[in-house]
């Protein structure tokens, strides 16, 4: 009979071990799309497996899917959700159990997470590396981007930068506010900084006119867009997957190790991409070493 105890313990020991193991394993919610924007998801998956110290489980969204039963097939204490049907995972579990967000430009609103707006730290010192002579910034934002402004402003001062900040609720006051930047005499000192902002740096109204006006003024303009150093910006940031990766993992295990109001961080780690014709333009000239450090170069 000794052994059918023996048995019994051992079934008993490795329910208990199965338990825990589930206990501390990581959900990894995403969705599945088509190459080349599956390789956004691969290197953020990447870089959460090589923070995460748990097991990781996967869970692939398709295009068309319930976020019901995905919610419902999460057994982890943690998960990180990534874009926007992660999000609508996210929202049904994250009263429940710690879920962090990621790969969006999410503002608070409830649920944790990394926005892909960059930290405002790194878009700094970036300007002091590509056009030291700045030492003022003007930002138009709505509401929507109140929340990084906030934060700029104390990195700007920290960093010696002076940060304008304007607020407005739409286009049309955005467009009379640019109006108003462009008119002044000297702007040779001052930077304007494009934030992920849908009306501040709309894409078909606004962005044009600025890079043209920028253009013809030799005035500096930067971007939270990946895709404005290829439109005319001197510099845009490109989000690190693999670094978001990384934040991600940590955010959730800080607030599973302690419950917290919810947090969003803007993205700590940012790649560069950089406009040489441009900065021909404005009269800045960089090295082989200095190029080397940009992810991006345009025109190509």
């Amino acid at each position: 009979m000794k052994w059918i105890h023996r048995a019994k313990f051992l079934t008993l020991l490795l329910l208990v071990c199965c338990f825990f193991s589930q206990a501390e394993s990581l959900t990894v919610v995403y969705p599945e799309v088509k190459a080349p924007y599956d390789k956004i998801f691969q290197q953020i998956t990447r870089g959460i497996a090589e923070e995460a110290q748990e097991e990781i489980l996967e869970i692939k969204l398709s295009h068309k899917f319930d976020p019901d039963d995905a919610a419902d097939k999460i057994t982890t204490d943690k998960v990180i959700a990534l874009g926007k049907r992660g999000l609508q995972v996210a929202r049904k579990i994250y009263k429940d159990k710690p879920v962090v967000v990621g790969a969006l430009p999410i503002r608070p609103n409830g649920i944790s997470g990394v926005s892909l707006t960059a930290d405002p730290d790194e878009l700094f010192d970036y300007l002091h590396e590509l056009a030291p002579e700045i030492t003022k910034v003007t930002v138009l934002y709505t509401p929507a981007s109140a929340w990084v402004i906030d934060d700029a402003r104390e990195k700007a001062k920290a960093k010696g930068l002076s940060l304008n900040g304007i607020k407005v609720e739409n286009i049309r006051e955005a467009v009379k506010a640019y109006d108003r930047i462009f008119a002044r005499e000297d702007l040779s000192k001052t930077a304007i900084w494009l934030p992920l902002d849908p009306i501040t740096a709309n894409d078909k109204i606004i962005v044009p006119v600025i890079l043209e006006k920028a253009w013809s003024n030799k005035i500096v303009v930067f971007s939270s867009k990946p895709n404005h150093a290829k439109r005319g910006a001197l510099f845009s940031a490109i989000p690190n997957n693999e670094l978001l990766g990384r934040q991600l993992v940590r955010l959730v295990e800080k607030i599973s190790a302690q419950p917290l109001p919810s947090i969003v961080n803007p993205l700590k780690t940012v790649k560069l991409a950089v406009n040489l014709r441009t900065a021909a333009h404005l009269g800045y000239e960089y090295g082989s070493g200095k190029r080397s450090g940009f992810a991006l170069t345009f025109p190509k």
